[in-house]
């Protein structure tokens, strides 16, 4: 469990030790490494990774499937970016390792890009750790790698690129398809300065959804809906969104002053909003809380720019940020300790240890 805490003090002493910063401020050397450093840090924890995450033998499964399999197979056998890569670490004889490593790098890397936009970037980069870090990125790997792509289209959106935008988000649903749902978010916030364009990748979203979802909803509806699936603790993880979620909605015309993602990050927040009504009416609380997943980035946002959401500008600012690392704290606690999927993670296993780190 140490590994876990090391992962989460790195954040959250930065956060103390360096002052928020005004949007558009460039961001200074020392923290440019401190990122670079974060990045490697959580690559590394995740990549070399042993029996670690609650789909950790699902994941196996589905590489020894496609290892002795030709390249065509293994697009088709899961979603094709992601089958790509198994295929790939498979000529190369990497195992696993090789595919958890890059979609590891791909999910940090999107959080530490989206976050450095922020106010608070460490506060955001903190409150990531306990559940989208850790729960996310270690157990559902192609869920994680999917949300880093959509974190890489947020930030390129921010920087006006919209090509990029739209290459970033079809990655992501070429990790997990059901990234997709995301789409009509980005479509709306392009409407607002390129409406022609917006109307456009709203077609390719609809003809991505028939293309790629479609054949795949039965396999769908058959593993989470007919079986009625419900996932231990899916209502208190839908809340940890949908609570940023209200606060981010009530407070909107204070949330992330003078971004052009903005309208992602509110329209992200309604969805949050919704995912906890779908909770409620749906026959099977493990599709919710899977669907959910594209939204929990809300956390970290509301985190980042939580000084102007409560107007506390900056009044004590020693103590809001130590109580909202507290707050992630108590999130990381509670899933290590007491959550029922807790093994699953702890202890952490590494593949050059051999046995187990406390």
């Amino acid at each position: 469990m140490l590994i876990y805490w090391l992962l989460f003090a790195y954040p959250a002493v930065l956060a103390l030790a360096y002052p928020g910063q005004q949007m558009g401020q460039p961001t200074s050397a020392a923290q440019k490494l401190a990122l670079w450093g974060f990045v490697i840090f959580y690559t590394l924890l995740a990549g070399l990774r042993q029996d670690v995450g609650g789909d950790w033998i699902n994941y196996v499964v589905i590489y020894d499937d496609i290892k002795l399999d030709s390249l065509s197979y293994a697009l088709s056998a899961t979603d094709p970016l992601y089958g790509l890569l198994n295929w790939i670490s498979a000529r190369f004889d990497t195992d696993i390792y090789l595919v958890n490593g890059i979609c590891a790098l791909v999910l940090v890397w999107g959080v530490v890009s989206a976050t450095t936009k922020f106010n608070e970037p460490w506060l955001a980069i903190a409150m990531a750790v306990p559940y989208l870090l850790i729960v996310v990125g270690l157990g559902y790997v192609r869920q994680g790698a999917a949300i880093g792509m959509l974190l890489l289209a947020v930030s390129a959106f921010e920087r006006g690129r919209i090509f990029s935008t739209i290459v970033m988000l079809f990655l992501a649903v070429g990790f997990h398809s059901t990234a997709v749902m995301v789409f009509p978010l980005f479509a709306w916030a392009m409407a607002r300065r390129h409406p022609i364009l917006a109307v456009l990748f709203l077609g390719l979203s609809i003809a991505t959804y028939f293309i790629i979802v479609v054949p795949r909803i039965e396999q769908f509806d058959t593993n989470y809906i007919q079986a009625g699936y419900e996932s231990s603790g899916a209502i208190p993880r839908v809340l940890m969104s949908a609570i940023p979620s209200l606060l981010i909605l009530v407070r909107w015309r204070h949330f992330g002053q003078g971004l052009r993602s903005q309208t992602v990050w509110v329209s992200m927040a309604m969805a949050g909003v919704l995912a906890l009504v779908a909770l409620a009416v749906s026959r099977s609380s493990t599709a919710v809380d899977r669907a959910a997943l594209f939204f929990s980035p809300v956390q970290m946002a509301a985190f980042g720019e939580f000084r102007h959401l409560t107007s506390l500008s900056n009044r004590a600012p020693l103590i809001y940020r130590s109580a909202l690392i507290a707050l992630a704290g108590f999130v990381q606690v509670v899933w290590l300790v007491f959550a029922t999927n807790a093994p699953f993670w702890v202890p952490y296993h590494s593949l050059f240890e051999g046995g187990a780190i406390p």
